[in-house]
């Protein structure tokens, strides 16, 4: 179920992991001997040509994988997803929750003028590692932009991601759901019932309801990152 991703991109991802934790190269092979003895080193000058692409990562023993992923603090679940590989089984001093299983889903931008499918590739903005509970088939992650949904007490808010199930299309009182509004184009709504007539609603007060003549229905929103809420 994972997605692997281009060469370049894997190299590009795997020294923004030594960068972040302020490691120099020479640093960070050291950290694969120590933990994966000389077996598990990786020198310097290889390490390089993996941070340029000019080498694969496919291409080393299954001990150095295992040792450079442990250098890197990385678990299993976030190696696989971000680069197809399986190294070894889990060192006995780590945690087995870390090993869920994650599925590696592209992340569109919720404004924009047309539908958002998986062959939209031109439209994808980062990745989401989905942990397996929460991945759904087909599902899109998408980052919420305006302020429509946000409240006092948070709500869903600019730069927030939501799920979306696109198999779940029957429209439920109270529930969010994104839409595409012709002229509107793509927006998150809840779903409200005044008198015989459904309206999107926003939970954002100072946003009035709308109800369009027309509205495609794109899936139900039923996760909220960062915040963790299914809604």
């Amino acid at each position: 179920m994972t997605t692997t991703v281009p060469g370049s991109d894997v190299a590009l991802w795997l020294r923004e992991q030594r960068r972040r934790q302020g490691l120099g190269q020479a640093e960070l092979c050291a950290r694969t001997a120590q933990h994966g003895g000389e077996a598990g080193r990786v020198t310097q000058p290889y390490l390089s040509r993996l941070e340029r692409g000019e080498r694969a990562l496919s291409a080393l023993t299954p001990e150095r994988q295992d040792a450079l992923r442990r250098a890197l603090n990385l678990s299993l679940s976030e190696w696989t997803a971000r680069t197809g590989l399986r190294p070894l089984a889990p060192h006995p001093s780590e945690d087995v929750l870390s090993t869920l299983e994650l599925v590696r889903v592209p992340v569109r931008a919720l404004a924009t003028a047309g539908l958002p499918t998986a062959e939209a590739e031109g439209r994808v903005i980062d990745y989401e590692l989905v942990p397996l509970r929460d991945h759904r088939p087909g599902m899109l992650v998408l980052e919420v932009q305006g302020d429509s949904m946000s409240t006092e007490a948070g709500g869903i808010r600019p730069g927030d991601r939501v799920y979306v199930d696109p198999g779940d299309l029957d429209l439920r009182e109270g529930r969010i759901y994104v839409l595409h509004v012709p002229g509107l184009g793509l927006t998150v709504k809840r779903l409200r019932r005044y008198s015989e007539h459904l309206w999107l609603s926003s939970d954002n007060p100072d946003h009035p309801p709308l109800k369009p003549e027309e509205a495609t229905v794109v899936g139900r929103v039923y996760f909220h990152q960062p915040r963790g809420q299914r809604l």
